[in-house]
């Protein structure tokens, strides 16, 4: 399907957008508060549903076989090849300096502002990630020097968009 759009850059010229059904989307939240260990980086149990339209995230606590794929514990792992805005973001409980990252396969991929520091701060990250659609997938991680991450669905969230087909 085409849609006819105007181009900002110069008047009067149209352009095509794309709109395609198989664009994974989806977005989590960790449903109650989730113990880790201080100063070590720890996967977020992001295991309660908002949306996932290509049912490529598992919000379980160990590997499940998702379209055809194994995806490993609070990951997403989409099976189109392309280009992903992922963000995850964690509101740490107490007086503490909190970081939020996103891990691509098992490699650290980036990390939000750290410290942040105070009475429950939220720590966010987003990055755009090529994932090639046959076994890539992104995990959501938390770093505390206190020991709570906050589950509720306003305060600790994963999601993930396609951007753009690879």
């Amino acid at each position: 399907m085409s849609v006819s759009v105007i181009d900002a850059t110069s008047t009067g010229s149209t352009g095509t957008v794309m709109v395609s059904g198989n664009m994974p989307a989806c977005s989590y939240y960790l449903s109650s508060n989730q113990t880790i260990s201080a100063s070590t980086h720890t996967a977020i149990a992001f295991n309660t549903k908002i949306f996932d339209t290509a049912n490529a995230f598992n919000n379980t606590g160990s590997a499940v076989t998702l379209n055809g794929l194994s995806v490993p514990a609070y990951s997403f792992c989409p099976p189109v090849a392309g280009y992903y805005q992922v963000t995850v973001s964690a509101q740490m409980l107490g007086s503490v300096s909190a970081e939020t990252s996103i891990y691509k396969n098992t490699n650290f991929y980036l990390y939000g502002p750290f410290p942040m520091t105070g009475n429950g701060p939220n720590t966010q990250v987003t990055a755009l990630i090529y994932l090639n659609g046959v076994g890539d997938y992104v995990t959501g991680y938390g770093l505390s020097t206190g020991t709570s991450i906050n589950g509720t669905s306003t305060a600790t969230t994963f999601s993930a968009i396609m951007m753009r087909a690879a």
